[in-house]
């Protein structure tokens, strides 16, 4: 029985950057990127490329591993996990790792420390990889009729030094560690109920959404490979 399997999920397109999965990164593409990453961690049996592009499924061909087409449909991530589970019949007791092709400075490391929180936890969290907010939304602004008004009045008030606030943090794209059984949860979102974070540093932690973050992942990725 295959106990431990990676899903890499890479649509064929995206609204904010066109083609940005198949991007090029450190002589390959995002998506072939990832898929050498989850090999090189040793942790998988089994690792599943699903897209709804015949271009990005074509790209897993060389390796090892499954490859899954999503239907056009379905539209959150969490929705095409449950959807690949219930296609590829997965074992309820083993374990999910989720790598996504846009956290492309996450290190091997990175997701072997990761799983290793995992287990620690008795695999009973989530374990989700991420990266401390710069600025504190305890200091963040919202647009009240052209008039910038804080969005935690109480906590905005006290100072306007980012170090007087206390931590916070958001996903970086990188790494989520859970069971199939939890993921088939339909209460949950993403990151399921209780998550144990993974903190990542910045310079690995860039999510590519927009042109400009590719060029900086690239050109960090040039340096560091």
């Amino acid at each position: 029985m295959k106990n431990k399997i990676c899903f890499i999920p890479a649509r064929d397109s995206s609204t904010r950057m066109k083609n940005k999965n198949v991007a090029s990164f450190r002589g390959g593409n995002l998506v072939t990127h990832t898929i050498e990453q989850a090999a090189e961690s040793k942790i998988f049996d089994q690792i599943i490329l699903s897209s709804n592009s015949v271009e990005v499924l074509d790209l897993g061909k060389k390796y090892d591993i499954q490859l899954h087409k999503r239907l056009d449909i379905v539209d959150t991530l969490i929705e095409v996990i449950q959807m690949a589970i219930a296609d590829i019949n997965l074992p309820a007791e083993a374990v999910f790792g989720l790598l996504l092709v846009t956290c492309p400075l996450r290190k091997v490391s990175d997701i072997v420390n990761a799983y290793n929180i995992f287990e620690k936890y008795g695999r009973q969290n989530t374990v989700v990889s991420v990266k401390k907010n710069e600025n504190p939304i305890q200091m963040a602004w919202k647009n009240i009729n052209g008039y910038l008004q804080p969005v935690m009045p109480e906590e905005y008030g006290k100072s306007t030094r980012k170090q007087d606030h206390y931590d916070t943090f958001f996903y970086n794209d990188a790494i989520i560690f859970d069971t199939v059984q939890a993921f088939m949860d339909r209460t949950r979102n993403l990151y399921g109920h209780n998550p144990v974070p993974y903190l990542m540093p910045w310079e690995r932690s860039i999510a590519i959404d927009y042109e400009f973050q590719l060029k900086i992942a690239q050109c960090l990725g040039e340096e560091n490979g």
